[in-house]
């Protein structure tokens, strides 16, 4: 494209000079001529040879002079303007190039391109400081008026930024909602911060589009640009801040926190690290004991997840099932558990029963029933010993979907029961409408439960209601003798927790079930060696 340019200047220029060229020539020609009388000549010449048809051949010559005249101007004309056409086309493309159409504001690329050219000031000149901001609530702009508004939003937010830093600032738009900048030198720390808070009241206030008002608002985070930082590690640091600012509640700014990050990089590796160990079965099925509180007898296990990282050590499960649950991996995780777990329980005593929490986001996964189904086959294992445990947030979304999908698993002989119960906001509810077989009193109402007169009443609610509706009930955070003999007192049929035992992995299952369960007070040997395994809470 810049050759053809130049090609086409080269042109204009050529017939510029031709066009000046023909006429000095003329002007300087005629005078010349009409003193040595050629005209004259040339006319007595064409008289002595009219058989030459001399006239008639300098009549041309002139036409054709004149016509070459007026096609050059034309040519030259119509040069001119495409050339400034493609002039324009390309400073269009330029700008466009470097600027987003919708604010006119620095687009992503010309904002990278300027942090390169900091980067270098920065290395040479006084720390600088740059921001991100990203505005809080404004897909339900989008959702509820339109993408028009959304965009007009977005506009006239651009116009606020400039007029609120534009003179102290190099603003740049990153895309969607999301926009950053680059201070100027002598702004120090407190100017910073003063803008920050200006930005965030200016962006609270309404913005009107026809006649609806908008109500949004903008989180920022801060970072400090000292020298040894690439452009590009200064906005991840940026970013960092960010969402610490919308974490901590948005509508206000955070600085740029060295202590989170390094956090935030330890989950990352975590995560990976996650990844890696559920596919090589690093994380194990661990099983603590569910007694029948009457007779004190061993009747099943619940099955947890344990992680013992290679360099680590333990990984607490509230960690890793987190960060599982977040990364779209526990669907995996759980059924890698479960699997372990059947496989495991198979040759154990066909009296034990084992029980498995499914987690909120494995739940609504549609092939969940189906999964399961090929686990129990693959290990030959009777579904009637499973127990699929639900917490309400399972299944608080849509009662009839989940109707569907518990009665699913019913019809494959597994039992289902409500994990956690009383601490959500519609476990009445739950109990009429879904076909739960059991419900499982959570540990906060359970330990202590002896000296706590409020958890008893509770306790004693919940009991009577599962009578009535014939379930099961299983208390779970039995920690001392008191605590047992409250439950035993109101009939409370399935019990666990670190009174019976803790969670131990497979290995030791089988030393557990060939010792005699009815006398579970062991031996000092034996409770020393149960005290050496890792002492983790039970988190499912």
């Amino acid at each position: 494209m810049a050759k053809w340019f130049s090609t086409m200047r080269q042109r204009v220029s050529a017939i510029t000079v031709i066009q000046l060229g023909f006429f000095a020539s003329a002007l300087i020609a005629w005078p010349i001529m009409a003193e040595m009388e050629l005209f004259e000549r040339f006319y007595e010449f064409s008289r002595d040879h009219e058989d030459w048809d001399v006239d008639e051949f300098s009549l041309l010559i002139v036409n054709l002079t004149i016509a070459l005249v007026f096609s050059t101007i034309f040519q030259s004309s119509r040069l001119k303007k495409l050339v400034r056409q493609r002039d324009f086309q390309r400073q269009r493309a330029e700008q466009n190039a470097r600027h987003d159409p919708l604010t006119g504001l620095m687009n992503r690329r010309a904002f990278a391109a300027r942090l390169d050219e900091t980067a270098q000031d920065v290395a040479a000149h006084p720390p600088r400081f740059i921001a991100m901001l990203d505005l809080d609530r404004f897909k339900p702009v989008n959702d509820l008026h339109g993408h028009a508004a959304g965009d007009a939003t977005i506009r006239k937010v651009a116009q606020r930024l400039e007029a609120e830093v534009g003179e102290i600032a190099e603003i740049g738009r990153l895309g969607g909602d999301e926009f950053a900048f680059i201070f100027a030198p002598e702004i120090d720390v407190a100017q910073v911060e003063r803008s920050a808070r200006r930005l965030i009241n200016a962006i609270e206030q309404p913005f009107q589009y026809k006649k609806t008002a908008i109500h949004i608002s903008c989180s920022i985070g801060l970072m400090k640009w000292g020298e040894s930082l690439s452009g590009t590690e200064a906005m991840r640091r940026a970013d960092k801040s960010l969402y610490a600012a919308k974490d901590s509640g948005r509508a206000r700014f955070a600085w740029y926190d060295a202590e989170l990050d390094q956090q935030s990089q330890e989950r990352a590796e975590l995560e990976a690290d996650l990844k890696r160990a559920i596919a090589c079965d690093e994380i194990e099925a661990w099983f603590q004991p569910i007694i029948n509180i009457e007779t004190e007898a061993l009747i099943g296990f619940e099955v947890l997840a344990r992680w013992t990282h290679r360099n680590r050590g333990v990984v607490a499960p509230s960690a890793f099932i987190e960060i599982a649950e977040d990364s779209g991996q526990i669907g995996n995780l759980g059924l890698s558990i479960l699997r372990q777990a059947c496989g495991s329980a198979a040759g154990w005593d066909p009296k034990l029963t084992i029980s498995f929490n499914v987690s909120p986001l494995q739940f609504h996964d549609p092939n969940l029933v189906q999964q399961i189904k090929e686990i129990l086959d693959d290990c030959n294992f009777d579904a009637r010993r499973l127990t699929i445990e639900v917490t309400e947030s399972s299944i608080i979304r849509d009662f009839s979907v989940a109707r569907t999908k518990l009665e699913a698993l019913k019809a494959l002989g597994v039992a289902v029961a409500l994990d956690d119960f009383g601490t959500g906001y519609s476990s009445l509810a739950s109990l009429r409408q879904l076909p739960f077989d059991r419900i499982k009193i959570d540990r906060s109402f359970v330990t202590n439960i002896a000296a706590e007169p409020q958890n008893q009443k509770i306790v004693a609610g919940i009991m009577a209601l599962a009578n009535g509706l014939e379930l099961d009930v299983t208390a779970e955070g039995i920690e001392t003798n008191e605590d047992l003999g409250y439950l035993q007192e109101l009939s409370c049929s399935l019990g666990q927790g670190f009174l019976f035992e803790r969670a131990v992995p497979e290995k030791h299952v089988p030393w557990l079930i060939e010792s005699k369960w009815s006398d579970w007070q062991l031996s000092a040997e034996d409770a020393d060696r149960l005290l050496s395994l890792p002492d983790i809470k039970a988190v499912s």
